[in-house]
């Protein structure tokens, strides 16, 4: 296959040998890949220690459907430096990042999903981390992953109205109402997942 220009946000990497790296990226083009990046960690032409998770790179990428896509170079970045300069904004980002890695298949392309990821990761830069983005940018990803619960609580209105709009902060939510909310996704998200992920853990761990 051909190299092409993807769009993507790294959710992990790890280190493979002394210099390369495996990647997962979620891209606009193709959803979750694994990509593999040969000398990652020594060409600063190539790469630059861009592929750290939450980066938002375009890449030059041989995408291939079953194995390691081969991740040629990064062209351009959206790296979120102010995201960085707050824990519990970089600890909501990280959590968003493991859960669409571990909610969507390999090789689907979900541009909805992207954006709303994209967007995540934007105002988390702009704006700093509130508790209520947490739940939004949970039931919006159940829903556009065809997992969307039955909301029939009364406290869970704002929650419900959270699908309604593209707006982190057009919902306001009462201190019972996110309670609420945060107990009804807390034991939604877990019937998705095999285990308790790590920085879900670390987020609940300095709130």
């Amino acid at each position: 296959m051909k190299a092409e220009h993807c769009r993507a946000i790294v959710l992990s990497r790890h280190n493979y040998g002394e210099n390369d790296q495996i990647v997962s990226l979620f891209t606009l083009e193709y959803g979750r890949l694994r990509g593999f990046a040969k000398s990652a960690r020594s060409s600063r032409k190539r790469f630059a220690g861009l592929l750290e998770p939450t980066n938002q790179l375009e890449l030059l990428i041989v995408p291939r459907e079953e194995g390691l896509s081969r991740i040629e170079r990064v062209e351009n970045t959206a790296c979120y430096s102010s995201l960085r300069e707050q824990l519990e904004s970089l600890a909501l980002a990280m959590y968003a990042c493991e859960l669409v890695e571990m909610l969507t298949p390999e090789g689907q392309g979900l541009p909805r999903l992207f954006r709303l990821l994209t967007a995540m990761m934007e105002q988390l830069s702009s704006v700093g981390f509130k508790p209520t983005y947490r739940r939004f940018f949970e039931i919006n990803l159940l829903n556009i992953l065809g997992y969307r619960p039955v909301m029939e609580e009364p406290l869970l209105k704002p929650l419900s109205d959270c699908i309604r709009t593209a707006n982190f902060d057009k919902v306001q939510f009462s201190d019972p109402e996110l309670k609420a909310a945060g107990r009804f996704m807390d034991k939604e998200i877990a019937t998705h997942c095999p285990y308790q992920l790590k920085s879900m853990i670390f987020l609940e761990d300095l709130l």
